[in-house]
């Protein structure tokens, strides 16, 4: 199935493409934009990017082939790795819609509350019904993001990213308020609680202890398989999974926020050697640790 770019986005919707996505790959980017009236179907497709939409109308969302009706107001977040699209049904379609890819976030979202959340977690309802309170709630929440996004403040991505996390954490807590208090709840509380601990990296001089699936079962006093079938019916991700996205991200943060040379960062994270480390990272940021550093002091 056809995956779209945040590029063939812009050129789907005619909207003017951003200057950073038209001359760099893997650059941070984030849009918010008002919903106007909309009479058809978005293309049927996955994204290689994060959409939230707070949809006020009348409306059906299909994703993975299982349909959800919207009626009054509803927030849809949308996970990339699924398949999706929205078909509006009453002709008055207002609301916002938000776009953002993961060098956005930046590590600003922890990983434990990330699979709490549909947009990461594609086992949990991407769509929410909204009251009338919630609704205004989320309207003053897209509507503060537009605003900054608007102005020439040094600090309004800052500012951004934290309004974009109480979009998500408001959506966790009406789609679960309550979390039950049984022994896998507790297993990957402290799964994660040990993974934790290992980050932030602070000096070369302490490299990562744990870097297997196996080890962090060893500390668990549990077997791996066991760990491994706990956290992938809850998060949708294998243990080894979730490690590596952690090793990503402190990757991007330490190539972001201090001045360690690529080989300093490979050892602190794990890796026997230089190389090893660059084919890994690119592998999954889609560029080298020296052009991620580089893209970011260009847009920084």
């Amino acid at each position: 199935m056809h995956t779209e770019t945040l590029q063939q986005f812009y050129e789907r919707t005619k909207q003017p493409m951003p200057a950073e996505l038209a001359s760099q790959s893997n650059v941070s980017h984030f849009n918010v934009k008002q919903r106007t009236c909309l009479n058809k179907m978005t293309p049927y497709n996955r994204r290689d990017y994060y959409k939230i939409c707070l949809i006020v109308g009348e409306g059906v969302h299909l994703a993975d082939g299982r349909e959800t009706p919207i009626q009054g107001a509803g927030i849809i977040f949308s996970n990339p790795t699924v398949p999706s699209c929205y078909q509006a049904i009453s002709e008055s379609q207002t609301g916002y819609y938000c776009l953002f890819n993961d060098t956005f976030l930046l590590n600003s979202i922890r990983q434990e509350v990330r699979y709490r959340s549909a947009l990461f977690n594609p086992s949990i309802e991407s769509v929410v019904a909204l009251g009338p309170d919630n609704e205004q709630r989320f309207r003053y929440l897209f509507g503060e993001m537009e605003r900054l996004l608007s102005t020439t403040y040094s600090y309004k991505f800052d500012m951004i990213r934290s309004l974009l996390q109480m979009i998500i954490l408001e959506g966790i807590h009406m789609q679960a308020p309550v979390v039950s208090d049984n022994s896998q709840d507790r297993l990957i509380s402290r799964f994660f609680g040990l993974l934790n601990q290992q980050f932030p990296v602070d000096s070369p001089e302490n490299p990562l202890r744990l870097l297997t699936p196996a080890a962090y079962a060893d500390q668990l006093n549990i077997h791996v398989n066991h760990l491994n079938n706990v956290l992938k019916r809850s998060t949708g991700k294998t243990t080894r999974d979730i490690i590596h996205e952690r090793i990503v991200e402190e990757a991007k943060t330490l190539l972001a926020n201090t001045d360690w040379d690529a080989a300093q960062i490979a050892y602190t994270l794990g890796f026997e050697y230089p190389s090893h480390f660059n084919k890994y990272f690119k592998q999954n940021a889609s560029v080298t640790p020296l052009l991620y550093r580089e893209q970011l002091r260009q847009i920084g």
